[in-house]
């Protein structure tokens, strides 16, 4: 007789010695219920402010074209199923999710309130609804009542009921971590294909954002080419930004590799990087507002984080509260200088986007900005020792003391004056991802990646 082996019960586990059988789930802290909404009470509890659609992480609204909003309400008005809602509460310490916070659905809420509010018109080849209809005498017929090309106060009365009374299926997730529902927010759009850019979205949390935010609103980024809310081009110029500014060892600034940055965020980036950065992005943004439209146009999604480094490096090098104001007097010049013509040559593609953020690249880029940097700073601190000698002859001041400050002789050289200027100490200027021109090299792996802190900086004495 064969001999049968037993098989294995993978609901027992054994607990001290003792073997015990799964018997079910034990009900969590968190959990998930589901909640009836009619279209109308849904869209005036987003009105009030009752239901919040813009958590951090979540994608702008204004992803689906006229198209498909239009659908979306024919849906509606035919009674047909549209998908569910998500909502969320956090738990009572959450930050990102004190209030009831939509997750999933954010393009749909949108259509749904803004229909309601006129916003658009549904498309002129929208099918009829048809409707079963009763006179005076009890006969009823069947008639198909016009919808296209109609906003929502054009609608007859009882098609506008159909459209509030609809019923939306709801899912309210309560008692969860923003961890939590930051990963569900992800899980939920992940099938949805957002953009490589979105997606650093998702992975930054809604911690990180709530700091980085602010400054993907700044004014600095309107009518810049290559930024654009909707698709998260402007959040990930900042995280381009980060990389440079906190000497991340990288190969190239792409979309991968930024998503390998985010992955680590906290290792690299201080709060007071982020602090430092949106007073930088301010600060440029006033600029911005007094140059001319040609000139603001030199502003793109490639040139401002190398705009912003070296707007960063500019006020080391100036001391006083107000000198990031001739930041513009700098640019002017470094825009009529052949170094322009290096960086407007770097900001070339050769043969595929990707390589506009290589290594190598966006050093090239740097370096035109700081190498001009360095002779425009020289160039003022020559004309400030010029003055200071004029004035000293009018006042009949000038004596050999204050001669010394400005001879090149060994106790007064230009190096003296540039410290006692700018009140600082001076090191090879070439930060971030820049080469140096005088012969020092950053330390690389076998790789030939450059080594994060051996890039040789402008430090303040």
């Amino acid at each position: 007789m064969a001999k049968t082996t037993k098989k294995k019960d993978y609901n027992a586990i054994q607990i001290n010695g003792t073997t015990y059988t799964i018997a079910e789930r034990v009900r969590e802290e968190s959990d998930v219920r589901m909640i009836p909404y009619s279209v109308k009470m849904y869209v005036e509890e987003v009105d009030n402010g009752e239901i919040c659609r813009d958590p951090l992480i979540q994608r702008t609204d204004d992803q689906w074209t006229k198209k498909q909003k239009s659908k979306l309400i024919e849906a509606v008005l035919h009674n047909r199923p549209i998908g569910s809602i998500a909502l969320a509460k956090g738990r009572a310490e959450s930050k990102s999710y004190s209030i009831t916070s939509l997750v999933d659905g954010l393009q749909r809420t949108t259509t749904l309130v803004d229909f309601y509010h006129d916003k658009f018109a549904l498309d002129k080849r929208a099918l009829p609804v048809v409707c079963r209809c009763i006179n005076e005498n009890g006969n009823e017929q069947k008639v198909e009542i016009d919808i296209a090309g109609k906003k929502y106060s054009q609608l007859s009365d009882a098609i506008k009921t159909f459209f509030n009374k609809y019923s939306l299926t709801t899912y309210m997730h309560e008692g969860f971590s923003d961890e939590e529902l930051d990963d569900i927010v992800f899980c939920m759009n992940n099938g949805k294909s957002p953009n490589a850019y979105q997606k650093i979205r998702f992975a930054l949390g809604s911690g990180v954002m709530r700091s980085l935010q602010p400054i993907c609103d700044s004014t600095l980024w309107e009518d810049v080419n290559g930024c654009k809310a909707k698709n998260d081009s402007i959040l990930c110029c900042i995280v381009r930004t980060l990389m440079m500014m906190t000497f991340y060892n990288y190969n190239n600034l792409g979309s991968a590799t930024m998503t390998k940055f985010v992955d680590d965020f906290d290792d690299y980036v201080k709060a007071s990087d982020i602090a430092n950065l949106s007073m930088l992005v301010e600060e440029l943004a006033e600029i911005k507002m007094n140059l001319s439209e040609e000139e603001s146009a030199r502003l793109d999604s490639v040139t401002i984080p190398h705009y912003i480094m070296s707007l960063n490096s500019f006020k080391r090098k100036n001391k006083t509260a107000t000198d990031y104001k001739n930041y513009k007097n700098f640019l002017n010049k470094f825009w009529s200088s052949d170094n322009f013509e290096l960086l407007t040559s770097s900001c070339e593609s050769n043969g595929s986007g990707s390589s506009l953020y290589s290594a190598e690249m966006v050093e090239d880029r740097q370096y035109a900005i700081d190498d001009y940097m360095d002779e425009y700073l020289d160039e003022c601190v020559k004309n400030n020792a010029n003055e200071g000698e004029i004035n000293g002859e009018e006042n009949g001041t000038y004596e050999s003391g204050a001669a010394g400050n400005t001879d090149n002789g060994d106790n007064g050289t230009e190096t003296d004056i540039i410290s006692d200027v700018f009140d600082t100490e001076i090191v090879s200027e070439y930060s971030g991802t820049c080469n140096s021109p005088s012969g020092i090299e950053s330390e690389v792996d076998e790789d030939g990646n450059v080594l994060q802190g051996s890039e040789q900086s402008f430090r303040s004495a």
